[in-house]
């Protein structure tokens, strides 16, 4: 099983960030959250701010925080966005693998390129209509 320290610094060197949290970080059922609160029994919770995952992919919140400072980024454009939050794939010349998504400088989420195709990582519960 991989230490928090360890994922954090395997996210980092993948998107060429030097995010640096401050909370606990821990990892729980292939899930990696920042609890910024008091003390808490690590050991039975699910609080705190699901960032990532052990596959390093970003949730939204995620690519924010590791954005920040990240080299791994690729610019979409406002047209695309709104066709990727209402659940699309998009076609890309990105290299394979994960990257932080942006439109007009502001990071917008992660993405998953395979074969020139953006694969869509926005929850169900968070697309738009």
């Amino acid at each position: 099983m991989v230490e928090p320290h360890e994922l954090l610094a395997k996210i980092n060197s993948y998107y060429g960030s030097n995010y640096l949290p401050h909370g606990v970080l821990y990892i729980r059922d292939e899930r990696f959250f920042l609890y910024t609160g008091g003390v808490i029994p690590l050991e039975n919770v699910w609080q705190g701010l699901h960032i990532a995952n052990t596959d390093l992919s970003l949730t939204i919140e995620g690519a924010q925080l590791f954005g920040k400072t990240a080299g791994k980024k690729h610019a979409i454009s406002p047209e695309d966005t709104i066709s990727y939050f209402k659940g699309e794939d998009l076609k890309t010349e990105c290299d394979d693998g994960f990257v932080i998504l942006t439109c007009n400088g502001k990071i917008i989420g992660c993405g998953l390129v395979e074969s020139n195709t953006m694969k869509n990582l926005i929850p169900k519960s968070r697309l738009i209509k």
